[in-house]
Parts: C-alpha cells; structure tokens; sequence
C-alpha cells in the first residue's frame, strides 16, 4: 500500500513539475470535481489494502468490477454519454456507499466471511458508477457486475494455506 502511495505521489510530481499539472488551476470548489476526487480517493486507498490481502488475483469479479470502473469513468470524464451531475446528493451517496463496500470487503478478509465479501462488493458496485455519474456504468454494475461477483470466493487464502 505505501509502495502504491509512493508511486501515485511521484506521477503527481512529475506531472506537476512538467508542467501538466499545476494544482492552482484544479476546480476545487466545484461539487463535481470533489466528488470525483472524492472517489478517486477512497479507490486508490480500498485498492492498495486489498491488494495485499488477495494476493493480485485477477478472477470474474475483479474483471466485472475494473469493467464498471472503465466504463464509469470513460462515460463520466471523457465521452459524458449517459453522463450526469445532479443531483449531487445522489452522487454523494454513490461515495458513500463505495466507501461502505469498501469497508465491508476490508473486515471480510479480516474475518474470512464470504458473505460479507459479497456484500461489499455489491455496495461498491452500487456506489462507484453513481459516485461518478454514470447511467452506463449503473447498467454494466447491473447486468454483468452482479452476476459476475456472486460466486466471488477467498481463491487465493485457500491456495497460500495448502501449500
């Protein structure tokens, strides 16, 4: 987690002092900028704590959820297709939820609950593509990413405990 910090701190870094970003001109006060950052952030952090708790595994469920978040985020930032920004407490509660799912999912693999892993990944599939603002990546959360996670299971703790 701290080696993934690092590294999104150095791009932010290098990108700031070639010029490409300059922190002065981000919208900081806009609603859409903080949610969106707001997302951003609380991905990175579940991110980089799962990571070390699942081993880099790359099963359906992980595929479905980077597919919302693909979707979510190329419909929200670049093509706004079914993109929305109101209303923002509608939005907020998609950073809320996230953040909930996210939670859940971190304690499952605390506690080994298969239940609970499911759980938050169904909340963070509830909350990513509405935190963004995206009607694509709600309807790709619905038709692949539910389907896709409910035999989500601890594949990778069983393996390391066999050997």
């Amino acid at each position: 987690m701290v080696l993934r910090s690092i590294a999104v701190l150095v791009l932010i870094g290098v990108l700031w002092l070639l010029g490409i970003l300059n922190p002065e001109t981000l919208p900081w006060h806009s609603s859409e900028f903080q949610v969106c950052g707001a997302t951003v952030l609380l991905y990175l952090f579940w991110s980089a704590s799962e990571s070390k708790n699942r081993g880099g595994s790359a099963s359906l469920p992980y595929i479905v959820f980077y597919a919302v978040l693909l979707v979510s985020s190329v419909d929200s930032f670049l093509l706004e297709l079914t993109a929305y920004n109101s209303p923002l407490i509608l939005r907020w509660t998609g950073v809320a939820l996230f953040a909930a799912g996210s939670f859940v999912r971190l304690v499952a693999y605390r506690n080994m609950s298969l239940r609970n892993l499911r759980l938050g990944r169904y909340l963070q599939l509830a909350g990513l593509p509405v935190a963004l603002g995206s009607i694509a990546g709600t309807v790709v959360a619905l038709v692949a990413g539910i389907p896709g996670s409910i035999h989500e299971d601890f594949e990778n703790q069983h393996e390391e405990t066999d050997i």
